[in-house]
């Protein structure tokens, strides 16, 4: 008996600290750190008989080889260079299997209360997406906060990544309706068309770009695979479309940020394929450190502006991905470990538009910088496997099963979006989402094959 009521008491922690995952997420670094570690741990204790399986499925099988190439490449790139916090990192890095594989025994053991992560979702989403609306029309937000014209974050002030942060959990707050009401049709229909108005509408005022062409997609993909939910969500996208328009069209200071978009997208292609292609054998001699601290303090910037053609600033990604690409390129194979871009792009800044940054804003291409060809290959042969399978069982799954995992697909569809610029693949609030969510799908897929 206290054996059972222990077991009972860790997964009634589980379920509040996934309840709670959101809110660590709005919350910051920190507090996601304590959530992640509080589910590690509750996990651990839940479900420690099955930490000491190891299920031989494809997709299990890559994840983990995964996290053992980064151990691995940062060993040899930090430890053996005597940079033993670099390799803590890649140790520490684990935290996130773990919480894969908690997620999955969850939904495996039918433990995950997954209507509280719903309605949580939901609560918070729609208090965000309200707050930014008052907050574009009057100039402040509830708690006083000014708006930064074209961007508008509520309660993250001057970080901008609120339409990010909604953009990623929007869909999880949608799909709690059907959970919630399991009848009262025309009031499901209400509900559903006001959420995905306040949804679009707070990342678009938000002035977060991508998110909402991400959000637009997402929508179009769930009005696609799911036919019951096909009227309702064109309906609402018909009203998103009005409220752009009229915002595009009364509003000069949006008007220009999101036309901007478009030609610096172009440009931006253009531009990174142009100067890839160029080489200044030229400089090699400047690649001492000297020079790269001169240079990194910009007092050699316009020395090379002089004798070399500069890329237009635009969105400032263009000598990111040309500095993520020479690096690439230089350990194709295995990567510089993890987290190793803010420290291998000194090594090019004796070239015309190059530039350090903490992360290359792009997962594929660090992926590629960290990891190498094969560390990112391994990971997308995992991500592979698991839609693979996941796809293969829709047809075995009731109405809200398929709801979710068809949700969960699009959410990682969304966020490996391959032309998006993006956080750190590697920090805490990417890392915990993404493995948060791969552990959902993960976890419905073996439910199926047990059941």
């Amino acid at each position: 008996m206290k054996l059972l009521d222990i077991s009972r008491v860790n997964i009634a922690a589980l379920n509040v600290s996934i309840f709670l995952f959101p809110l660590a997420a709005l919350a910051g670094n920190f507090i996601i750190n304590i959530n992640v570690l509080l589910i590690c741990l509750f996990g651990i204790f839940a479900y420690k008989k099955k930490f000491l399986k190891f299920y031989l499925i494809k997709s299990n099988f890559f994840i983990f080889v995964f996290f053992l190439f980064i151990i691995i490449v940062s060993f040899f790139n930090y430890f053996l260079n005597v940079n033993y916090d670099g390799f803590l990192k890649s140790l520490l890095y684990l935290r996130y299997l773990i919480l894969f594989l908690v997620l999955t025994f969850m939904i495996e053991n039918k433990d995950l209360n997954i209507k509280l992560l719903l309605i949580s979702c939901a609560l918070i989403m729609s208090f965000i997406g309200v707050d930014i609306i008052i907050q574009t029309l009057s100039g402040k937000n509830i708690f006083g906060l000014e708006s930064l014209g074209r961007h508008n974050s509520s309660i993250f002030g001057e970080e901008l990544i609120a339409g990010g942060y909604m953009q990623k959990f929007s869909l999880l707050a949608l799909i709690c309706i059907p959970f919630v009401f399991n009848k009262l049709d025309s009031k499901k229909n209400i509900l559903f068309f006001i959420l995905i108005i306040i949804f679009f509408s707070g990342i678009l005022f938000s002035g977060n770009r991508m998110p909402l062409i991400l959000f637009t997609i997402s929508m179009i993909l769930m009005m696609t695979f799911l036919d019951k939910l096909r009227v309702k969500i064109f309906i609402s996208l018909i009203f998103c479309t009005l409220i752009f328009i009229f915002t595009f069209n009364n509003n000069l200071e949006f008007k220009k940020h999101y036309s901007n978009y478009y030609y610096h997208s172009l440009n931006l292609f253009e531009n990174f394929l142009k100067y890839s292609k160029e080489k200044y054998p030229e400089l090699e001699n400047k690649k001492d450190q000297y020079f790269v601290k001169e240079y990194a303090k910009g007092k050699d910037r316009e020395k090379l502006r002089e004798k070399y053609t500069f890329a237009p600033i635009g969105s400032g990604h263009i000598p990111i991905y040309l500095t993520s690409y020479d690096i690439l390129t230089d350990n194709l194979f295995f990567g510089g470990g993890l987290k190793s871009f803010r420290l291998n792009c000194k090594s090019k800044l004796h070239l015309p538009n190059r530039v350090c940054s903490s992360h290359p804003h792009n997962y594929y291409l660090e992926l590629l910088n960290d990891t190498g060809l094969i560390g990112t290959m391994i990971l997308l042969l995992g991500l592979f496997f698991l839609v693979k399978n996941k796809l293969y069982n829709l047809k075995n799954f009731n109405e809200r099963d398929k709801l979710v995992a068809i949700c969960f697909l699009i959410i990682l569809f969304a966020e490996f979006f391959p032309l998006k610029s993006s956080g750190s693949f590697f920090s805490t609030s990417s890392a915990s989402f993404i493995f948060f969510i791969l552990g959902l799908i993960n976890g419905i897929r073996g439910k199926t094959k047990r059941n």
